[in-house]
């Protein structure tokens, strides 16, 4: 839980600045062509990496846009379903359940709902530093 508000609250941030502030500083402390060269292609490619994220979010058929509305919102309504019914079960004395979702797209959901979320966040990141 600590990595996911590491970053929701700056780690998805440290994943684009980090690489390309340590880029700028080297081509500001280059003491040779080669160096600064080294440094400017390393800053053109995170740059570049940056714009990719960047139209990939602006994109309506693209996986992380997808992936969301065919898997996060399912399995999030799911989740909901089963603290909606915790709550309502005793309040109203009722004996609601909520089917299990089978094994094999359960394993999927804790792999893809994270990596969709980290998508997300790095594309918002990528937008903020394209501006």
């Amino acid at each position: 839980m600590s990595w996911l508000a590491k970053l929701l609250f700056g780690g998805a941030m440290e994943m684009f600045t980090t690489p390309l502030l340590s880029a700028w500083k080297a081509k500001l402390e280059a003491d040779s062509d080669e160096k600064r060269l080294a440094a400017e292609q390393a800053i053109k490619g995170i740059e570049a990496a940056r714009d990719i994220a960047v139209a990939e979010a602006a994109d309506r058929w693209s996986a992380t846009r997808v992936g969301r509305w065919l898997i996060v919102v399912p399995f999030g309504i799911w989740w909901a379903s089963i603290y909606l019914v915790q709550i309502v079960n005793p309040w109203f004395g009722l004996h609601l359940i909520v089917i299990d979702v089978p094994p094999d797209i359960h394993s999927m959901a804790l792999v893809l709902v994270p990596a969709i979320v980290i998508g997300d966040a790095g594309a918002l990141i990528a937008r903020r530093l394209g501006r």
